[in-house]
């Protein structure tokens, strides 16, 4: 694959780009954003990999990988502590998908049982 010889041989702007053009190929993909920031982390461009990293935990918060969006938002904490509301965005919104379906359990009957994440 032509991303993992750019990869390889350190050839870190056209791997980005590659990135880039799978990223609008499949924008509800979130792994590819993820991958992005780490990327753009590794070439010391912060501001941008916190934008991808952003974007790839409100996608994995809509796709509902509660646990994959907290731990990209933490990962975004530790390289910037001003970055709480993603993190408390993405809480939200797999508190609300819980009790939606702990409603739902209790409609049908059914035990309460933890989530998993996907």
């Amino acid at each position: 694959m032509q991303l993992n010889k750019a990869l390889e041989h350190g050839r870190m702007i056209e791997a980005l780009e590659i990135y880039e053009l799978v990223e609008k190929r499949k924008p509800d993909e979130p792994r590819w954003s993820h991958r992005k920031g780490d990327l753009l982390l590794r070439i010391e461009r912060e501001a941008d990999a916190l934008r991808a990293y952003e974007r790839a935990a409100y996608l994995y918060s809509a796709r509902g990988f509660d646990a994959r969006a907290a731990a990209t938002a933490k990962l975004m904490l530790a390289i910037d502590p001003s970055k709480g509301d993603v993190l408390e965005r993405v809480t939200r919104v797999a508190e609300r998908r819980l009790q939606r379906q702990r409603r739902v359990e209790t409609q049908l009957g059914v035990r309460h049982r933890p989530l998993k994440d996907h």
